[in-house]
């Protein structure tokens, strides 16, 4: 019981690579002009979803990661960092 605790709280934590991601989703999606409801209706999420992508509060699934990079027209490398994150 203790074990899954650590893990949950572990896995809730934001890494650097989550927040590289958080803040490639956001500064594309502002070049664009979208706002976050709309890109939150392309891909079939709640608005809250994409905020807590851009905060890095939500980790972002490999599926969406790939629908962003689709929407937000960048190929998927655009959301990976160019070195490893330290701490990830």
């Amino acid at each position: 019981m203790l074990d899954a605790k650590i893990t949950t709280e572990r896995d809730s934590m934001a890494t650097s690579a989550d927040l590289h991601i958080g803040r490639r989703i956001r500064g594309k999606r502002r070049a664009l002009g979208l706002s976050e409801e709309s890109l939150a209706a392309a891909l079939g999420v709640e608005t809250g979803r994409i905020t807590g992508y851009e905060r890095a509060t939500e980790r972002v699934s490999s599926d969406h990661l790939v629908r962003l990079s689709e929407i937000l027209e960048v190929p998927l490398s655009y959301f990976l960092p160019a070195a490893p994150c330290p701490g990830s």
